[in-house]
């Protein structure tokens, strides 16, 4: 199943269970990058739940400025709008990121019949390697009420040989776990739902209530893993996650326990 009418406004919204999360679409099949042009439109008014989706990205954005890369329609690239009030900053951003992986991994794994792990604080993990990736930002407009565009990339109908050299064998697609291909408007449809039962959730109780579905998750949950800190790096054993949603570490059992927010966190063993 292909071609770009898979992900025409039309059809999603017929496809919808939701009330909020995609009742107003952008639909490009091309732009730069879907948070860009979330961004614009959510400066000019767009309401919460307005989603941007493209059938490719000229500059798809990962987290602290990696690439994205996609082949034109074949993937899920979408960027949701949310206006929780106030201006939101890194720490508020933090555990919207965490909450939405859930939702991601939660809903791959019952359509893939299969493991789908989370890699704090925004790669989705399937058998073969990374299916999929968050990137939120935060700003606000002119007159202060702030805005939040979370923008997502999910593989679905792309080959894993298809994505450049330096990701090959690093890449899992819904293609590659399942066997087949996807209609990207149903799964799509099926994304939405979940991420917003899960942020229903999250206004209503705080990211503590879903902390442990998160972490039931974790990939990296009891590993050794190394960043950078003060200009070194350094490695810790991963104790779980906050209630803020920071990666929580300890060097050792007699050091007290480390939050980190930003750092690039890898796997050491």
């Amino acid at each position: 199943m292909s071609g770009h009418d898979l992900l025409l406004p039309a059809r999603l919204k017929s496809l919808l269970a939701t009330n909020d999360f995609g009742r107003r679409v952008y639909y490009y099949p091309e732009t730069v990058s879907t948070n860009t042009a979330a961004v614009g439109l959510a400066r000019a008014g767009e309401p919460h739940g307005t989603v941007v989706v493209a059938d490719f990205q000229s500059r798809g954005r990962g987290r602290l400025d990696h690439e994205w890369s996609s082949r034109a329609g074949e993937d899920l690239l979408f960027t949701l709008i949310l206006r929780p009030g106030g201006t939101p900053g890194l720490k508020e951003m933090l555990p919207v990121t965490l909450v939405f992986s859930s939702a991601l991994a939660s809903t791959l794994s019952t359509a893939l019949a299969s493991d789908v792990s989370v890699k704090w604080p925004n790669d989705i993990i399937a058998p073969g390697g990374k299916i999929g990736g968050i990137l939120a930002e935060g700003t606000s407009r002119p007159s202060g009420e702030g805005f939040v565009a979370v923008g997502i990339g999910v593989n679905v109908n792309s080959r894993p040989g298809s994505f450049p050299e330096e990701l090959q064998g690093r890449v899992a697609t819904c293609r590659s776990v399942s066997g087949r291909q996807w209609d990207r408007a149903a799964l799509l449809a099926d994304l939405l739902k979940s991420m917003e039962d899960h942020y229903r959730r999250f206004r209503r109780d705080g990211f503590e209530a879903l902390r442990p579905d998160y972490e039931s998750r974790l990939t990296l949950l009891g590993r050794v893993v190394s960043f950078e800190r003060g200009g070194r790096r350094d490695t810790a054993t991963v104790e779980g996650v906050d209630a803020d949603g920071a990666l929580r570490v300890r060097y050792g059992a007699d050091d007290p326990p480390l939050s980190l927010y930003n750092e690039e966190v890898r796997l050491v063993t």
